[in-house]
């Protein structure tokens, strides 16, 4: 390997160490954005859709990803989704985003 290669190759193992600390970060910040959520649902703080849905998370019933992603069809997860998507709705989003949210959307089921 020339010096040349040498450098490019340190160049990009930097990065992708710096990429991994990074997701490491955001996953710590999100995992305590989560349990802070998670236990104000619990409580009844989020409204009765959440506490139903994080009852049926603590199960192991249903994920996040399951409420908003359309695959838990319960009634409090699509009232929860139907939120979520007015709520998007009602955002003003820069050009470009907004078609790429409406490819999104159509995707879902």
């Amino acid at each position: 390997m020339t010096s040349r290669e040498d450098e490019l190759l340190r160049r990009v193992e930097a990065i992708v160490a710096e990429t991994r600390r990074d997701a490491d970060r955001v996953a710590r910040e999100d995992a305590v954005r989560d349990a802070a959520r998670a236990a104000a649902a619990r409580r009844g703080e989020l409204g009765p859709d959440w506490q139903s849905v994080q009852r049926r998370i603590d199960a192991g019933q249903t994920t996040l990803a399951g409420v908003f992603g359309g695959a838990d069809g319960s009634p409090a997860a699509v009232r929860l989704r139907d939120l979520s998507r007015a709520r998007l709705d009602a955002v003003e989003l820069p050009d470009g985003l907004t078609d790429e949210l409406d490819a999104l959307r159509g995707e879902l089921p």
